[in-house]
């Protein structure tokens, strides 16, 4: 059920699960972050997608980080 959604919908449920009890939540919620790129269902420039991302920032380098939000475009 939770990879049905895609774009933001999945990432958010991702970044909701990270701090989760279950370990294989957990990991399943940070291997969906991590392998999450912009894509056609995902609103350019949506402001909660770079959000969503800074609360995940542990599970990137700030080279990546950066270059994830920056796929996700301009937010404004």
């Amino acid at each position: 059920m939770l990879e049905a959604r895609g774009g933001v919908h999945r990432l958010r449920a991702a970044v909701g699960l990270l701090d989760d009890p279950d370990v294989k939540l957990r990991r399943w919620a940070g291997q969906s972050v991590q392998g999450r790129h912009a894509s056609a269902d995902t609103v350019r420039g949506d402001p909660e997608v770079g959000d969503l991302l800074d609360r995940a920032r542990h599970l990137f380098s700030d080279h990546v980080l950066t270059r994830r939000k920056r796929e996700a475009g301009p937010s404004g």
